[in-house]
């Protein structure tokens, strides 16, 4: 099983880029990114996966792609995954976004500890 890392980096609500929901890129293993993923609906399953492509006189070729059957599937339910939660995010209030960022913002913080900045704040910052 390979390390992947997976990011959404632009998303489409339905209409306005045809069929296409989202880019991503993926970094597998550390030592190898493929950029330009397309996250499409379309076709009798809903969703799918589209691997960077050409245009070619016979149509277009996928420029890099999985080889083994095993792999694609788990590219893809990766890329697939990382766009149901970049969905879920981007559809969540601001204050559960920051939650699930990994915490709150300096501001929320200052104003948990009765409008004071925490002491680790206060040394990072300078002050």
């Amino acid at each position: 099983m390979s390390t992947l890392d997976i990011k959404i980096s632009s998303m489409y609500p339905p209409g306005q880029q045809g069929g296409i929901r989202a880019y991503a890129s993926a970094t597998i293993d550390g030592c190898f990114a493929v950029r330009g993923i397309k996250v499409v609906e379309g076709g009798r399953d809903g969703l799918f996966v589209s691997m960077p492509s050409r245009k070619t006189v016979d149509g277009y070729k996928e420029v890099c792609f999985p080889v083994t059957a095993e792999f694609r599937n788990e590219l893809h339910n990766a890329v697939l995954d990382a766009y149901q939660q970049a969905l879920t995010m981007a559809q969540a209030p601001p204050a559960q976004q920051e939650a699930q960022e990994g915490g709150a913002s300096q501001e929320s913080r200052q104003e948990a500890a009765g409008g004071e900045m925490p002491q680790e704040s206060r040394q990072m910052a300078g002050m």
